[in-house]
């Protein structure tokens, strides 16, 4: 199982390069849509855990919950 914690104050001060290197992006335009897309086309079993998510924009956090609902392979757990 691959864990990738994520902080929402990170995510604040430079989102881009933060998400590419957190996620492991080969390369990352910054498009939300891209996000959902790589997170759709995970293939193995990955628990993604965020802290700090009032620090982030509720759209991120939705695009997450909603690759989660729709992967069988991505669970999400928000601490805050």
């Amino acid at each position: 199982m691959k864990y990738i914690d994520i902080n929402g104050k990170f995510i604040r001060k430079d989102p881009k390069y933060y998400l590419q290197d957190i996620l492991e992006f080969p390369e990352y335009s910054g498009d939300i849509n891209e996000i959902y897309d790589f997170l759709m086309n995970i293939n193995e079993e990955t628990e993604i855990h965020f802290i700090n998510t009032t620090c982030m924009t509720p759209l991120l956090l939705e695009i997450f919950e909603k690759a989660c609902n729709n992967s069988e392979n991505i669970s999400l757990h928000i601490d805050d």
